[in-house]
């Protein structure tokens, strides 16, 4: 009996500590999750893109609802693209309505790295009902070249 007493005492223990050690991960993803949650977030956003590419060109198209177009900075350096904004923030003042602000207001960016064979020259962006649309060429590949070899009698 005094075995088994020990085994129930040993068992009730290791369920113990092994419920403790579950509760601290679940709180700590209970708290990340929090960190990373919209409400709870530092407002560090960027906006949401599609890329692909075709035979000719590669596409992006980025999501800036509520972004003016005079509001996006658009730059390219050492083939990295990078889509700059601000949105200005409404201040509203209420007496006795409780808002909730869940809507982000401030400036973001989001850089991409874009592959070496485009011409930068001839890159076009246009933008319509919230989204930028950006056209990148690629630049025509250059072909090998056969160098001939002289030989040095021949200078």
């Amino acid at each position: 009996m005094t075995i088994k007493n020990n085994l129930t005492n040993y068992d009730k223990n290791v369920n113990r500590r092994l419920n403790t050690i579950d509760d601290i991960f679940s709180n700590f993803f209970e708290d990340f999750n929090k960190l990373t949650h919209p409400i709870y977030e530092n407002k560090s956003v960027s906006p949401k893109i599609d890329f692909y590419e075709t035979d000719t060109k590669y596409c992006l198209n980025a999501e800036l609802p509520g972004i003016l177009q005079e509001n996006i900075d658009l730059k390219i350096n050492n083939n990295i693209l990078t889509i700059q904004t601000k949105k200005a923030e409404k201040k509203e003042e209420t007496k006795n309505n409780y808002h909730i602000q869940e809507r982000y207001f401030g400036s973001f960016y989001r850089s991409i790295e874009l592959p070496n064979n485009i011409n930068e020259n001839k890159i076009s962006a246009s933008f319509e009902n919230g989204v930028l649309n950006i056209k990148i060429p690629k630049q025509e590949e250059t072909k090998t070249k056969k160098i001939l070899i002289k030989n040095q009698k021949e200078n």
